[in-house]
Protein backbone atom coordinates (compact mmCIF):
# COMPACT_ATOMS: atom_id res chain seq x y z
CA UNK A 1 0.00 0.00 0.00
CA UNK A 2 2.68 2.29 0.76
CA UNK A 3 4.34 1.61 -2.63
CA UNK A 4 1.78 2.36 -4.25
CA UNK A 5 0.74 6.14 -2.45
CA UNK A 6 5.04 6.47 -4.23
CA UNK A 7 4.70 5.31 -6.76
CA UNK A 8 1.34 7.83 -7.48
CA UNK A 9 3.28 10.99 -5.81
CA UNK A 10 6.22 10.37 -8.09
CA UNK A 11 3.96 10.03 -11.37
CA UNK A 12 1.85 13.20 -10.03
CA UNK A 13 5.80 15.13 -10.33
CA UNK A 14 6.59 13.54 -13.15
CA UNK A 15 3.43 14.67 -15.58
CA UNK A 16 3.53 18.06 -13.79
CA UNK A 17 6.97 18.83 -14.74
CA UNK A 18 6.42 21.72 -17.86
CA UNK A 19 7.13 20.26 -21.64
CA UNK A 20 8.02 22.21 -24.08
CA UNK A 21 5.70 23.05 -27.46
CA UNK A 22 6.00 21.12 -30.39
CA UNK A 23 7.91 22.67 -33.32
CA UNK A 24 7.89 23.21 -36.96
CA UNK A 25 11.14 24.15 -38.55
CA UNK A 26 10.77 25.67 -42.14
CA UNK A 27 13.38 25.21 -44.76
CA UNK A 28 13.43 28.95 -45.05
CA UNK A 29 14.64 28.81 -40.94
CA UNK A 30 11.54 29.95 -39.78
CA UNK A 31 10.83 28.50 -36.33
CA UNK A 32 6.94 27.92 -34.87
CA UNK A 33 5.97 26.69 -31.55
CA UNK A 34 2.77 24.91 -32.37
CA UNK A 35 -0.19 24.41 -29.65
CA UNK A 36 -0.48 21.04 -30.98
CA UNK A 37 0.65 18.64 -33.69
CA UNK A 38 0.16 19.72 -37.05
CA UNK A 39 -2.53 18.19 -39.02
CA UNK A 40 -3.42 17.21 -43.06
CA UNK A 41 -5.95 18.77 -44.75
CA UNK A 42 -6.24 18.43 -48.52
CA UNK A 43 -2.57 17.62 -48.74
CA UNK A 44 -1.37 20.58 -46.87
CA UNK A 45 -0.07 20.73 -42.95
CA UNK A 46 -2.58 23.03 -41.01
CA UNK A 47 -1.32 24.25 -37.45
CA UNK A 48 -1.87 27.09 -34.79
CA UNK A 49 0.89 28.32 -33.10
CA UNK A 50 1.24 29.22 -29.69
CA UNK A 51 0.12 32.82 -30.29
CA UNK A 52 -3.48 31.94 -31.78
CA UNK A 53 -2.52 32.25 -35.35
CA UNK A 54 -3.51 29.50 -37.73
CA UNK A 55 -0.84 28.87 -41.22
CA UNK A 56 -1.33 26.81 -44.03
CA UNK A 57 1.63 25.23 -45.54
CA UNK A 58 2.54 22.64 -48.57
CA UNK A 59 4.80 19.56 -47.05
CA UNK A 60 7.58 20.60 -48.89
CA UNK A 61 8.48 23.57 -47.16
CA UNK A 62 8.81 21.70 -43.90
CA UNK A 63 12.17 21.08 -42.52
CA UNK A 64 11.16 19.09 -39.68
CA UNK A 65 8.48 18.67 -36.88
CA UNK A 66 9.35 17.89 -33.50
CA UNK A 67 6.68 16.97 -31.12
CA UNK A 68 9.00 15.00 -28.27
CA UNK A 69 10.99 17.59 -26.04
CA UNK A 70 14.74 18.48 -26.48
CA UNK A 71 17.06 16.37 -24.54
CA UNK A 72 18.62 18.23 -21.80
CA UNK A 73 21.99 19.90 -22.29
CA UNK A 74 25.02 19.73 -20.26
CA UNK A 75 26.35 23.14 -18.83
CA UNK A 76 29.81 23.48 -18.89
CA UNK A 77 31.51 22.68 -15.43
CA UNK A 78 33.10 26.11 -14.25
CA UNK A 79 36.44 24.90 -13.33
CA UNK A 80 39.24 26.59 -10.83
CA UNK A 81 42.36 27.83 -12.44
CA UNK A 82 43.76 27.98 -8.95
CA UNK A 83 43.38 24.07 -8.78
CA UNK A 84 46.54 22.36 -10.19
CA UNK A 85 44.18 18.72 -10.77
CA UNK A 86 41.95 20.65 -13.21
CA UNK A 87 44.93 22.38 -15.63
CA UNK A 88 44.28 19.59 -17.78
CA UNK A 89 40.37 20.16 -18.29
CA UNK A 90 41.51 24.26 -18.54
CA UNK A 91 43.50 23.72 -21.44
CA UNK A 92 41.21 21.27 -22.98
CA UNK A 93 38.03 23.60 -22.92
CA UNK A 94 41.08 26.70 -24.24
CA UNK A 95 42.13 24.41 -27.29
CA UNK A 96 38.30 23.58 -28.15
CA UNK A 97 37.50 27.50 -27.95
CA UNK A 98 40.02 28.60 -30.07
CA UNK A 99 38.95 25.61 -32.31
CA UNK A 100 42.35 23.64 -32.06
CA UNK A 101 42.29 19.96 -32.30
CA UNK A 102 44.45 17.00 -31.98
CA UNK A 103 44.03 14.05 -33.75
CA UNK A 104 45.06 11.30 -31.61
CA UNK A 105 43.73 8.46 -34.35
CA UNK A 106 46.05 9.05 -36.60
CA UNK A 107 49.66 7.26 -37.60
CA UNK A 108 51.73 7.65 -34.73
CA UNK A 109 55.20 8.87 -35.38
CA UNK A 110 58.05 7.59 -33.51
CA UNK A 111 61.69 9.57 -32.89
CA UNK A 112 64.50 6.68 -33.58
CA UNK A 113 67.19 6.78 -31.32
CA UNK A 114 70.35 7.84 -32.27
CA UNK A 115 72.97 5.12 -33.06
CA UNK A 116 75.00 4.74 -29.74
CA UNK A 117 77.95 7.10 -29.40
CA UNK A 118 76.81 9.95 -31.59
CA UNK A 119 74.66 12.34 -30.17
CA UNK A 120 73.57 13.73 -34.02
CA UNK A 121 73.87 12.90 -37.09
CA UNK A 122 76.98 14.46 -38.66
CA UNK A 123 76.95 17.21 -41.29
CA UNK A 124 79.93 17.61 -44.22
CA UNK A 125 81.51 21.04 -43.17
CA UNK A 126 82.27 22.96 -47.01
CA UNK A 127 85.65 22.56 -47.85
CA UNK A 128 88.43 25.94 -46.45
CA UNK A 129 90.31 27.98 -48.45
CA UNK A 130 93.69 27.60 -46.86
CA UNK A 131 95.33 30.76 -45.59
CA UNK A 132 98.21 32.63 -46.84
CA UNK A 133 101.52 31.95 -45.43
CA UNK A 134 102.61 34.16 -42.77
CA UNK A 135 106.77 34.73 -42.58
CA UNK A 136 108.66 32.41 -40.73
CA UNK A 137 108.98 33.41 -37.04
CA UNK A 138 112.25 33.05 -34.68
CA UNK A 139 112.43 29.81 -33.00
CA UNK A 140 113.31 29.54 -29.10
CA UNK A 141 115.66 27.12 -29.86
CA UNK A 142 117.66 28.96 -32.29
CA UNK A 143 120.40 31.26 -31.40
CA UNK A 144 118.93 34.85 -31.51
CA UNK A 145 120.62 36.97 -33.98
CA UNK A 146 123.38 39.79 -33.68
CA UNK A 147 122.28 43.29 -33.40
CA UNK A 148 124.36 45.84 -34.03
CA UNK A 149 125.87 48.17 -30.90
CA UNK A 150 125.83 51.62 -31.07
Amino acid sequence: MNAGIWLSLALGIFLSAPTPPPTLTLKDGRVFYLKRAPHEEHGRLVFTTLEGKTYSLDRNEVRSFVNAPPTATRTPRVLNPQDSRELGAIARQKRQREGKTTDLSGPRVTRTPPARGRSRTRVPTPARTPKPSAPPRPSATAPPAATPRS
